[in-house]
């Protein structure tokens, strides 16, 4: 493994939309910018970056014409795409992703909220970074495994890239793009991250409609059943993304270095 530190951008929608799980293997082994878009200008240089991560929130890229920033993203991350810059997209971050691609988001037949399975496809298991063989530092990857889920929109496959999981509810759960990965499930989101959310009452309101007011209250409490795997699950894929795809690939001029 480098020693070196990949330079991120942290793309973050909303307050109550953090890195979650993610955030202490982007803390160990990244120096981050976040850039808070719905009230920071979007940078137009991105040749100090050698990573994009674009995290979830409540909207979506329907609603591009209510919020002039969800054009300015896809326009950013189309810009890294043409740089070579990796993109790791997380739920809305995934569609945006998506549609920088040139794929189509839209309003889902079904919602897909609480938790949900996801599975592995073949390409999934054997993929650089989401392959089930064993790793002597970054972990394992089961072929199968618990998740939160909430959302409402979804997308086809992106042209040119390959899906690498699914669930029963919604196909299009997991796909890569030459460096770039979309992940429309929560892997960052444990029990009280899935509290949070609900404090809204927007938010828990809308989530009673979906799913009933049993399995709301229940929510929080099933997200934590998940943490067992999720928590090394998220490190042990952003860690490889970080260190096998991101770092291996980027100039060194202008790294830092860890400190001993």
């Amino acid at each position: 493994m480098t020693d070196q530190r990949a330079r991120v951008l942290e793309i973050r929608h909303a307050d109550s939309e953090p890195p979650g799980f993610y955030g202490p293997p982007l803390i160990d082994l990244a120096d981050v910018t976040i850039l808070r878009i719905w009230r920071e200008p979007v940078p137009t240089d991105l040749t100090g970056f050698d990573a994009v991560v674009t995290l979830g929130g409540a909207m979506g890229v329907g609603d591009a014409q209510r919020i002039p920033w969800i054009a300015d993203e896809i326009a950013l991350l189309r810009r890294a795409l043409d740089l070579g810059i990796p993109i790791w997209g997380v739920c809305l971050g995934a569609q945006i992703l998506a549609a920088a691609l040139n794929a189509d988001v839209y309003t889902a037949s079904s919602p897909e909220v609480g938790i949900h399975t996801v599975t592995l496809n073949d390409a999934g298991t054997t993929d650089p970074v989401w392959g089930t063989a064993d790793g002597e530092t970054s972990g394992t990857v089961p072929s199968e495994f618990d998740v939160v889920q909430w959302h409402f929109d979804t997308f086809t496959l992106p042209p040119g890239a390959t899906l690498l999981a699914s669930s029963s509810t919604c196909v299009n759960q997991l796909y890569r793009h030459g460096k770039s990965y979309g992940v429309q499930f929560h892997l960052e989101a444990g029990g009280e991250l899935v509290g949070e959310w609900l404090d809204s009452t927007e938010s828990r309101s809308l989530i009673t409609e979906t799913i009933g007011v049993e399995a709301t209250d229940r929510f929080p409490a099933d997200a934590a059943a998940t943490e067992p795997v999720t928590i090394p699950l998220a490190r042990t894929v952003l860690t490889r993304w970080l260190t096998g795809v991101v770092v291996a690939d980027a100039p060194s001029a202008g790294r830092t270095q860890p400190t001993p």
